[in-house]
């Protein structure tokens, strides 16, 4: 299969180049109202922070992976273990991986087993847009689950758009250093005049093999990173169908198989490190959308996901088979222009079968039924818009082995406001408070050698802040968008994870303050017709401290891999020839232990990179050529301790739609 489709690149691209049209739609931005092919939402409008990346920007600016493209944004803290085979996770303002949902086209990717999702795994091929939410969105009719979560990282996949002929073919291929190699062939075919399918596949092999720096360890000259190797398939094939007056439908059928390495800790005079981890995942998802005259509006979801891990350690096999039924509803009716509300009630089923080789027989194969239930009320003028609701929580789980059954319960609150004080300027105020009620996920209570007890965490969010958008007249900024928010999170019971590469380390340490500064800016020049400048700025200040006990050793230090200062900035240069993107990520000394010690000290680091893009039309085809260079200055640095990510690294990647 892996074959088949670099044989299939090759062959599409020839024909590529006789193609008839060009089916790229730029956007454009008008104002204060924001306005695209993607239907970007607008980030100065929301309630509660919102930042957005639009197929367009991602593919100017360079950015080829989920986590390349989160590391932009404020408030997110990124765990990655170094290498293209490395896990990457992502939390939001300190609060935990597992308060971050992701959303693939509208519906949250389960994993009930462990919580924290490996974005790692997604592909930007066929996204038209990368959004974070945090706190709750704007969207009234959005599911119940996505309410739950502290913020929600949300993916969605372009739908196929046919102008005078009805197919469309988008294929490329990338190759670069440590062997990448990834070719890609996205095809969509109009079914009649109301339907449409599209299909997706990619496979992605790298051996990850590079090179470490030579102050790390003097034992072993020349010494490399090992067993950092991947080899990944990933599949999907989407039906869209509009029925007219009956609705709109949309399915997916999606999989995933992998086979990677674990790079172990740098250890000096040791480079032994053998673990590997097999990803199997297949889901299948229906989305129902349906108007209603009377001023309802329905959205229904239905979900089965199956997920196979196999994980080897020397002698030791792992094996974990989860397995999750899901249906949403969705209920939103308009009374009038100004007051909204909705319904929405999620219903899930998860259930988790085990062989851990450590425990022997005595392994707990939990299940667990869950139900969320959530109301939300809207007010809505040309000035003001307030939003407040409610989320019922209940969850039942069943263990075997003498674990013990549990059960959960519990109503979480929100509110947002939203204020437009002065009608001639753009400027908008903004507060948000919302209440989280996170229960511990299956790893976290149940993998590990001794029986856990630990409780759920309760997440306060609260957000104050202000955006304005527009154009500074007389000059040639053409669009200018800034916000800045402060917030304040208080956990209490919270659940700490000391990473590992598979089974982490888990605790509550009671009670953590969090609080922070998130300071967003893009704007846009016009230099003339034909030359341009972009260009966005980000910075995060983030207090994230162990609040429980003054007695106790860690009061007031910083929690593990939480970085007070940290920020992103990228200027692209618009003009006829080679459009060229330059950016920086940077982040300061974290520590990797609950006490903040020297020993347990993670030093600062900035990331540079460039990209230069290109497009041609060859017969109305549209041809595009793309080089990256990523950690531009070679310079060696951990995000997490011991795990360094890599050195200075090339990609190309040649693409054509027709």
């Amino acid at each position: 299969m892996r074959i088949l489709i670099a044989i299939t690149f090759i062959s599409l691209f020839v024909r590529g180049s006789y193609a008839q049209t060009n089916d790229s739609i730029k956007a454009h931005r008008l104002g204060e109202v924001e306005i695209s092919a993607a239907n970007k939402p607008s980030e100065a409008l929301s309630a509660t922070p919102l930042q957005v990346i639009t197929s367009e920007e991602l593919l100017k600016q360079g950015i080829q992976s989920v986590s390349d493209a989160v590391r932009r944004f404020n408030g997110i803290v990124l765990k990655d273990y170094g290498g293209v085979g490395g896990l990457k996770t992502i939390a939001i303002r300190g609060m935990g991986a597992e308060h971050t949902a992701v959303s693939y086209d509208g519906v949250t990717i389960s994993n009930v087993q462990s919580g924290q999702v490996d974005v790692g795994r997604f592909s930007l091929d066929n996204i038209s847009a990368v959004s974070l939410n945090i706190g709750q969105s704007d969207e009234m009719l959005q599911t119940a689950r996505a309410l739950a979560s502290g913020g929600v990282l949300n993916l969605q996949t372009s739908a196929p758009r046919f102008r005078n002929k009805s197919y469309r073919i988008h294929s490329k291929i990338t190759a670069g250093s440590f062997g990448l190699f990834n070719p890609m062939v996205d095809y969509a075919q109009k079914i009649g005049k109301s339907s449409s399918l599209s299909a997706n596949a990619s496979w992605q092999r790298a051996d990850g093999n590079y090179s470490l720096s030579e102050d790390i360890d003097k034992l072993i000259p020349e010494r490399k990173r090992k067993n950092s190797d991947v080899d990944i398939f990933r599949s999907e094939v989407n039906l869209y169908t509009d029925m007219g007056n009956a609705g709109l439908l949309k399915a997916k059928v999606y999989y995933f198989d992998s086979e990677r390495g674990l790079p172990g800790a740098v250890i000096l005079g040791n480079d032994y490190s053998v673990e590997r981890l097999w990803d199997k995942n297949a889901f299948a998802q229906i989305s129902y959308d349906k108007k209603f005259g009377s001023g309802f509006h329905l959205k229904s979801n239905a979900k089965y996901d199956y997920v196979y891990t196999r994980y080897r350690d020397d002698n030791v096999t792992n094996k974990y088979k989860e397995q999750e039924a899901y249906l949403s509803n969705s209920l939103q009716f308009d009374a009038n222009r100004h007051f909204s509300f909705s319904l929405a009630e999620d219903l899930f089923f998860n259930k988790l079968d085990n062989k851990i080789q450590q425990f022997g027989d005595n392994l707990p194969y939990p299940k667990r039924y869950a139900s969320l239930s959530a109301f939300t009320a809207r007010y809505n003028n040309s000035f003001l818009t307030i939003t407040a609701g409610a989320l019922a929580t209940y969850i039942s789980e069943e263990v075997k082995n003498n674990y013990g059954d549990n059960k959960y319960k519990k109503i979480s609150p929100l509110l947002s406001i939203s204020y437009k004080p002065f009608a001639a300027t753009n400027l908008r105020l903004r507060a948000s408070y919302k209440h989280i009620y996170r229960v511990p996920t299956f790893t976290e209570l149940y993998y590990s050698s001794v029986h856990k007890v630990l409780d759920p965490e309760s997440a306060k969010q609260l957000n104050v802040g202000l955006t304005w958008v527009g154009a500074i007249t007389n000059t040639p900024v053409d669009y200018l968008n800034f916000s800045v928010d402060g917030y304040r999170n208080k956990v209490d019971d919270k659940i700490v994870i000391i990473p590992k590469t598979f089974l982490a380390t888990t605790m509550n340490v009671g009670n953590a303050d969090i609080k922070g500064i998130d300071a967003r800016l893009s704007a846009n020049a016009t230099i003339n017709k034909k030359f341009g400048l972009n260009m966005s700025l980000s910075y995060s200040f983030m207090q994230a401290q162990d609040v429980t006990d003054k007695e106790t050793e860690r009061y007031k230090h910083q929690l593990p891999y939480t970085p007070k200062h940290s920020g992103a900035a990228t200027l692209t240069f618009v003009n006829p020839w080679v459009e060229f993107s330059y950016s920086v990520v940077a982040a300061s000394e974290r520590y990797s232990l609950l006490i903040n010690e020297a020993d347990s000290k993670v030093d600062r680091y900035t990331d540079h990179s460039i990209s230069l893009y290109r497009e041609f039309k060859v017969k109305q085809s549209q041809i595009y050529l793309q080089g990256n260079v990523l950690n531009l200055w070679n310079k060696y640095y951990d995000i997490i301790a011991y795990y360094p990510m890599p050195g200075r690294s090339f990609k190309v990647t040649l693409g054509a739609r027709f």
